[in-house]
């Protein structure tokens, strides 16, 4: 089943909307969410300029193995990944994870930030993903049309002292999705919170509908609590998805809450900053 993802349309509207609402504001409002993942999926937050992330992932097996897989550490998929910041509120990405072998991108930019004068931060993403596994993809997908992915989301959020809330309209086409045999598009809603329990403490929650009824899985859901170590990020977290790009994220998780299937993992981040060299 083909599809048509029109990036050269939302690339166009995407940068032409940086330049009309794109400001300054003389008394920013910090996102709640420490990251620039809430858990999963992108955050409202950005990479500062000349800021180099980079991102180990790691997801267990499923838990409800028992002790016999040890709870799930006898299974697992990780990620690498780079964030960079570009510019001044735009942010370029790279990764690769081990399921299907798959790379992913992204363009982020930051378009509202929160401030005493402006309601809402509001941050725009585009992302990608390319699988590049032999022999499992069907030869009737084998184009890289049918394997590429691309996914566009905007993200609002707004905190309130200890509390942040935000909200991620989106839209994908997916590439191949190897238990489904086939390939969709669709829009998705996601949705999420953060607390902070202390100045370096915080919890997530993250969940996501698809706006779709052919997929069996059901929608991602995840839990996290966020550590600021000074040089790191530590993000602990339990989710039914098991993947860590964003096509993997939205089709493809295969726990289930309610029957006790679910992952632990952890995102470690750890920034650089480049900005002496400016």
């Amino acid at each position: 089943m083909k599809h048509k993802f029109p990036f050269a349309l939302i690339l166009l509207t995407f940068f032409c909307s940086t330049q009309t609402f794109a400001q300054n504001e003389a008394e920013p409002v910090k996102n709640v969410s420490q990251g620039t993942r809430l858990i999963n999926l992108h955050s409202a937050n950005v990479a500062d300029k000349y800021e180099l992330q980079m991102f180990i992932q790691h997801r267990f097996g499923d838990v409800s193995g028992g002790f016999y897989e040890l709870f799930g550490l006898d299974e697992s998929s990780s990620r690498i990944g780079f964030e960079y910041g570009l510019f001044n509120n735009f942010n370029i990405g790279i990764g690769r994870s081990s399921y299907m072998k798959t790379f992913d991108s992204f363009l982020k930019y930051r378009i509202l930030t929160q401030s005493s004068t402006v309601p809402l931060t509001v941050t725009a993403s585009v992302a990608g993903s390319f699988p590049t596994i032999k022999d499992v993809i069907p030869e009737a997908f084998s184009d890289f049309s049918e394997k590429a992915s691309g996914d566009v989301q905007l993200h609002v959020a707004r905190s309130w002292k200890s509390i942040g809330l935000q909200v991620s309209p989106g839209y994908i086409g997916t590439g191949y999705i190897p238990v489904e045999n086939a390939s969709y598009s669709f829009f998705t809603l996601g949705v999420g919170g953060s607390a902070r329990l202390s100045k370096k403490v915080s919890v997530n929650i993250e969940y996501l509908h698809r706006f779709e009824d052919k997929i069996d899985y059901v929608n991602p859901l995840s839990a996290s609590i966020d550590i600021d170590t000074g040089g790191h990020l530590f993000q602990i977290m339990i989710s039914n998805a098991q993947q860590m790009y964003d096509q993997g994220i939205i089709t493809n998780p295969a726990g289930d809450w309610s029957e006790g299937n679910f992952y632990l993992g952890f995102n470690l981040v750890r920034e650089f900053n480049f900005k002496q060299y400016e």
